[in-house]
């Protein structure tokens, strides 16, 4: 099963970043509830960044240092605004699909 990670917490070289929302952020376990039927899921890239083989990322999202230089899975940022999960995985799927 492929390993992702949702990267919505990030180290910037300076310190530390997360995708800005207007709801509460730092709960991200349905992220981890909805794709763990599908994937192996992290939902904690500093922590987690030497364990997964891809980076799922919101479009546009900051820099940030991608230190192993796992293939990234860029993500309309809309859908995580919205949690729409369905697209997300209809975005992660179209890439395992095409590569």
């Amino acid at each position: 099963m492929k390993k992702i990670c949702f990267v919505l917490t990030v180290s910037t070289g300076l310190g530390y970043s997360t995708m800005l929302l207007p709801v509460n952020f730092s709960d991200n376990s349905d992220f981890k509830d909805y794709f763990s039927e599908y994937y192996d899921v992290s939902i904690n890239y500093l922590r987690d960044k030497d364990t997964v083989d891809y980076l799922v990322v919101p479009d546009p999202y900051f820099p940030f240092e991608n230190e192993n230089n796992l293939p990234i899975i860029k993500v309309p940022a809309k859908f995580f605004l919205t949690r729409n999960f369905t697209e997300i995985k209809k975005s992660i799927d179209a890439y395992f699909a095409n590569n």
